[in-house]
């Protein structure tokens, strides 16, 4: 596939507070994980320029987009009612962007005002709310899904292919003509928008009965309809076919097309280093009883789950008694704990990783398909294949399965959960579930964060 280009933004913000600061800095570095150049003042505060006024004239005309970051406080400096003094920044900041709306001549929208809470709509100034603005948490990287649209110019929806037209006539000449696809693929394609198994069912039936370029139109909707479900693997298996089956020149390109980005997603599936990689590496560090290793591809909020676990598990036990728990979870939950309690702890939990994946061994492989879940997350299904990539299918029965939830962390995959569900630190921790289809699954670890009472 052919790669966007990075678009440069900068971000216009107020400095309302440290919390607020940090959470501006969050999103800059949230953008620039998900493919965008995005710029503030946190990153030359240590090389200040000689003029600040001429530095952030340059930074917005420069950029393509800039993030105006919209509270209270911004509002009331964009809009020059502020203390005279205060917040100089923003307010020469509001009059470049004022002056740049009123006396532009494109009709691109570069100005676009974010908020980290829907309260703050009330606040975002005249100027800007002529255009889109976006809800964002710099905390989950799935919010910034609408913005990321914009910024890359990546729509949700396309317009669909202008194909050929078919050869029709009026009935006055040929009555009896048809068009080119045959009717019965074209009930089929329309029927997978509501029920893609079944059109997968119906297209599967009419192979028997097609020939020549028909038969490699209905493997290629086989593959779209495929693509679409996430199976990325049965999807390259009906692309080839198209090619396979005599397709015309618009079919062949298609088929071709879509193959080279399903022969990416797999790639970055499965590469070293990707999300399969990563669970098969923590299951190895489990069984050699190598719990650092283990513990390190983690993340954080995953080990920060499972100390508070332990934690509110022995509660009442004396030896707990004497720490304060919340620093007690943020020591254990460290890559290299000193606490006193740490060792009992990593035996502990080094115990609860091997009695949760007691099957799982060398034979055991990931299923084919990808399965991402919002930006920076994805479900990994190891199964016991022999090493070999697995088709799943629902004639197959269940499947010993062990899912992993995983998450991209400043481009490396650690595991975030041992089930499709988001933790959520507290006491005592708890979670969200997230939709996914695992009812074909035979589900062999126990891997739940547990309450494990110390001895």
């Amino acid at each position: 596939m052919q790669s966007r280009p990075t678009p440069r933004v900068f971000v216009s913000y107020s400095h309302d507070s440290d919390e607020h600061r940090r959470r501006v800095l969050d999103l800059i570095q949230a953008l620039r994980r998900n493919g965008v150049d995005a710029w503030a003042d946190f990153f030359v505060e240590s090389d200040p320029p000689a003029n600040w006024p001429v530095w952030m004239q340059s930074q917005v005309e420069d950029a393509d987009y800039v993030l105006t970051v919209v509270t209270e406080t911004y509002a009331r400096r964009f809009n020059q009612k502020e203390v005279p003094g205060i917040g100089a920044g923003v307010r020469w900041e509001g009059t470049l962007v004022t002056a740049d709306i009123y006396y532009g001549t494109t009709e691109k929208v570069k100005y676009i005002p974010v908020i980290f809470s829907s309260t703050d709509f009330e606040h975002i100034p005249t100027p800007l709310k002529m255009t889109n603005r976006y809800v964002v948490s710099p905390d989950d990287d799935s919010s910034l899904i609408p913005l990321l649209r914009h910024l890359l110019q990546a729509p949700e929806f396309v317009p669909g292919q202008i194909g050929e037209a078919p050869p029709l006539v009026s009935r006055e000449s040929s009555s009896g003509a048809s068009a080119t696809i045959d009717p019965r693929i074209v009930t089929a394609i329309h029927l997978s928008e509501s029920d893609p198994n079944q059109a997968l069912d119906d297209l599967t039936e009419l192979l028997n009965s097609l020939r020549g370029s028909q038969r490699a139109f209905a493997y290629c909707a086989m593959g779209e309809i495929h693509q679409r479900m996430g199976l990325w693997a049965p999807a390259l298996t009906a692309y080839q076919r198209t090619l396979e089956s005599n397709p015309d020149k618009q079919t062949a390109e298609i088929a071709a097309r879509n193959m080279r980005f399903a022969v990416d997603a797999m790639n970055f599936h499965f590469r070293e280093g990707g999300p399969v990689d990563t669970a098969n590496k923590f299951v190895r560090a489990v069984k050699k009883k190598k719990f650092n290793r283990s513990w390190e591809l983690l993340t954080p909020k995953f080990r920060l789950v499972l100390a508070q676990a332990w934690i509110w598990a022995n509660r009442d036990h004396e030896s707990l008694a004497l720490y304060d728990r919340d620093d007690l979870a943020k020591s254990l939950s460290s890559l290299k704990s000193n606490h006193p309690l740490a060792r009992d702890f990593a035996a502990i939990q080094l115990g609860e990783f091997q009695t949760a994946f007691p099957s799982i061994d060398e034979t055991w492989g990931a299923a084919s398909n990808p399965r991402p879940i919002g930006i920076d997350y994805e479900l990994v299904v190891l199964s016991p294949t022999g090493g070999d990539i697995m088709i799943f299918d629902e004639d197959s029965g269940p499947v010993q399965t062990a899912p992993f939830l995983m998450r991209q962390m400043m481009g490396e995959w650690r595991v975030e959960n041992f089930w499709p569900a988001y933790h959520i630190p507290g006491w005592p921790p708890t979670r969200e579930e997230i939709p996914a289809d695992v009812s074909n699954f035979t589900i062999v670890q126990n891997a739940e964060v547990s309450e494990t009472e110390s001895d």
